[in-house]
């Protein structure tokens, strides 16, 4: 379990925030620099421009080559890594203890530092075009992104991470640089640091490295509209051996109080092999290899969807299964043993996560980020246990009613395409 007296927290005159947790039990660190910054803040112009600089700042600093850049925690047995998200960009680093210092002047020379080089900006270019094709030709990838257009209905969360191949190949190093100094200030900046350590000793060194970074306020995000899509089908005809589907709605905020409920939901309906739809679509039926469902959360909305890939033929009966599932819960919510098995896989997730450095560093960079506290992984136990059958009930009713819900489907459609009667779940000959 966390134990609150060993987190610590300092806000810095300029404004950046220090969090960390305090692990005695093991001899090496993971540190986080967090920039609340990601695809929602970017201008249609800057599609995917947050992930083009995350590649950038590991071509080159002011200080350090890109090869010094890519040996200097590896040197020492340490990981260098980073990350781009819808809400948040982070540059990570796992070491040993010892190497506490070297990892912070890493990580604050990459990300204040930029060398943006014209001729390595070209080059990466390249780079991140062939990554949008391998998206591309992954369409249990690309699907997910599909249905995100749907349920954001044109709001910037539903913005691309990768960008397009033409905003990403319009990118200058002047562009770059203005979005840099615009969004990676002291203001957006969260350091995040768990394992082994000496807080004194890390605020002191975060406080040198950092402070170049320019005075700023985190960075504004557009609200959502007052509706979110709902109803809608949408086939997306490619010549792929199997259909990928999506069926799902908004979801819920991060802090939503009802959040963990849609937690209990999701894992019940397809959490597992246990859950509902694996045993009903896979197991009984034999229709698809992969069917799952997933919750995320942002900082004013969220999505729930319900996922798989099925032989085109077996496209409608398997969207008409799910709908009966998502039905069948609304109707008769679940048994005190799902709710039991939903807990205990939860708490288990969470518990687990805790002997590792990096998920207790991810933890509560995005407790701070979203709640603006540390949040005690004994209350996050307490809150779930406190979970009633009734309560995951009542969140389905609310998740699952058919008037909110959306199907995309990416695949052949010699079957006929998707349309708004496969919402209503009836047989088509």
């Amino acid at each position: 379990m966390s134990d609150p007296g060993r987190f610590h927290r300092t806000v810095l005159p300029s404004g950046l925030t220090v969090i960390g947790e305090e692990m005695d039990s093991v001899r090496s660190l993971a540190i986080g620099v967090w920039l609340k910054v990601g695809a929602r803040h970017e201008t249609a112009a800057e599609g995917g421009m947050s992930h083009f600089l995350e590649h950038m700042v590991f071509k080159g600093s002011r200080r350090r080559d890109a090869y010094q850049i890519a040996l200097s925690l590896e040197s020492v047995g340490g990981h260098l890594d980073a990350f781009t998200g819808r809400e948040s960009t982070c540059f990570y680093a796992r070491a040993l203890d010892e190497h506490l210092d070297l990892a912070v002047d890493v990580l604050a020379d990459v990300a204040l530092a930029p060398r943006l080089d014209p001729a390595d900006v070209a080059k990466e270019k390249q780079v991140v075009a062939e990554e949008i094709h391998n998206y591309e030709d992954t369409p249990d990838d690309c699907v997910h992104d599909l249905f995100a257009d749907v349920v954001w209905n044109g709001h910037p969360l539903g913005n691309r991470i990768l960008g397009t191949e033409a905003t990403v190949t319009s990118f200058t190093p002047e562009q770059l640089r203005a979005y840099h100094r615009r969004h990676y200030t002291a203001g957006n900046l969260i350091v995040a640091i768990a394992g082994r350590f000496a807080w004194p000793r890390v605020v002191d060194l975060v406080a040198r490295h950092f402070d170049a970074a320019p005075a700023g306020p985190p960075s504004a995000t557009a609200p959502l509209p007052g509706k979110n899509g709902g109803r809608e089908v949408v086939h997306h005809v490619r010549d792929l051996a199997q259909q990928y589907l999506c069926i799902g709605a908004p979801g819920v905020r991060q802090e939503d109080p009802d959040r963990y409920a849609l937690v209990l939901l999701s894992t019940v309906l397809g959490g597992g092999m246990s859950s509902r739809l694996f045993q009903r679509v896979r197991e009984q039926e034999g229709l698809a290899y992969s069917v799952y469902t997933y919750s995320d959360s942002y900082e004013d909305a969220g999505i729930f969807c319900a996922a798989m890939s099925v032989h085109p033929s077996q496209g409608r009966k398997a969207v008409r299964l799910t709908l009966e599932e998502f039905d069948r819960i609304v109707r008769d919510g679940i048994s005190p043993e799902e709710l039991q098995s939903a807990k205990a896989q939860l708490k288990g997730n969470v518990l687990l996560g805790l002997e590792s450095t990096s998920n207790r560093m991810h933890r509560i960079a995005r407790s701070i980020i979203y709640s603006g506290r540390f949040l005690p992984v004994d209350e996050l136990v307490r809150t779930i246990d406190g979970i009633a059958a009734e309560d995951v009930r009542d969140m389905a009713a609310r998740m699952l009613d058919r008037g909110r819900l959306s199907l995309v489907a990416l695949g052949a459609n010699e079957h006929g395409a998707f349309s708004a009667t496969d919402l209503d779940g009836r047989e088509v000959a």
